[in-house]
């Protein structure tokens, strides 16, 4: 028996969601020295390894300050998984050499590869404090860190001319230093900032009371310790005889770091989030407030994830009213999306196609860092 073909009747035409667009994860560092890799060059300034025997496969000796650097990187407890290698140009006039700055070369190493977050440089003669200045002043132009160490004498004292101190004075956000007469040891920290944001279940982390493989303690008194914490410069102390930590976890200008890779990635997803609602709608959004609430439901998403890894979480919306919340209100999941109503809009935006003004309103989850125990005995 012949059988007529169904379609005819019910046609069923399978549409599939358009994929995401990847996102940077916010866990890859760039290590930027004098060393060229193999596949390097003027055009080309970075490549990309997992591991160090991918370094010494291109072409970095065991000896070079690149692949010490990477040790302590990649030594770390959770270790990163990829790293990104720079490199900083010389210029050969007979027998001199003369290289770019290392903010000029940071500068390119950005324009070849956008994947990095944090940055360490790894030549083998000390960065005066000019040049780590220049670095710092650079890296707060764009999304990063730049993580960096000293171990000078002045660090420690009440000097005021010392790098912490300088750059503490400038107010910079994106600078991690860290005094350490073990060299590398920036390098190490930065490692263990990237392993452990590997974007999992309550996988934000604080910088502070962590342990790093392979840096030596230093032999801080309370008097010096006190200087360091005064210049916002993190260290590397023992207390109690047990415990080898981290201290204290903040930038130059005295913010966590955990908050300001943490702001960084959620601004970053939320960009792409609407970014990925325009260019994936295979239709139109249209000017309505129901086309506004599709931004709104993307923003919610990257608040949802936000949350999920530690970054954000319930609490009391302490600042000024936006739209419908309200100071004293309790930002129940931790974050809270909000358009304004198109009927509030000028018609010139509409013209423009632009979307209604959206609110985000979120709640840091924040860390704890000491305790007070009243013990009561009877």
């Amino acid at each position: 028996m012949a059988y007529l073909n169904i379609d005819p009747v019910v046609d069923v035409v399978v549409s599939t969601a358009a994929a995401a667009t990847p996102r940077d994860g916010f866990n890859v560092g760039l290590i930027i020295g004098k060393t060229v890799g193999n596949g390097m060059s003027d055009t080309n300034r970075t490549i990309t390894v997992t591991s160090l025997a991918e370094m010494t496969a291109s072409g970095y000796q065991t000896t070079d300050p690149e692949y010490k650097a990477a040790e302590m990187y990649f030594a770390q407890d959770p270790a990163p998984a990829k790293l990104v290698l720079g490199l900083c140009v010389g210029t050969v006039s007979g027998n001199d050499t003369t290289y770019e700055t290392w903010a000029k070369a940071i500068e390119e190493a950005r324009a070849s590869n956008h994947e990095w977050y944090t940055v360490y440089i790894a030549d083998s003669t000390a960065l005066s404090t000019a040049e780590i200045q220049a670095v710092a002043s650079y890296v707060e132009t764009i999304t990063a860190c730049f993580f960096f160490e000293d171990g000078t004498a002045a660090d420690i004292t009440n000097a005021t001319t010392d790098v912490f101190s300088v750059l503490k004075g400038l107010n910079l956000s994106r600078t991690f230093g860290m005094y350490s007469t073990t060299k590398y040891a920036a390098a190490a920290a930065m490692g263990f900032a990237m392993g452990a944001n590997d974007g999992t279940a309550n996988s934000h982390f604080t910088m502070a009371y962590k342990t790093l493989a392979n840096v030596a303690v230093d032999d801080l008194n309370v008097t010096q310790v006190g200087y360091l914490q005064a210049k916002n410069a993190n260290y590397y102390v023992m207390r109690g005889a047990t415990y080898t930590v981290l201290e204290t976890g903040v930038v130059a200008s005295g913010k966590w770091f955990d908050e300001v890779l943490g702001l960084d990635q959620l601004a970053y997803d939320l960009q792409r989030g609407c970014m990925d609602l325009l260019a994936k709608t295979r239709t139109k959004i249209p000017y309505t407030d129901a086309g506004a609430q599709q931004f709104v439901l993307a923003c919610n998403d990257v608040c949802k994830e936000a949350a999920v890894r530690g970054f954000l979480a319930p609490g009391i919306w302490r600042q000024n009213t936006v739209l419908n919340l309200e100071k004293g209100d309790t930002l129940e999941l931790g974050y809270m999306c909000q358009a304004v109503p198109v009927a509030e809009r000028p018609e010139s935006e509409k013209a423009l196609r632009k979307c209604p003004p959206l609110y985000v309103c979120v709640n840091m989850a924040g860390a704890i860092h000491s305790a007070t125990i009243k013990v009561n005995v009877q």
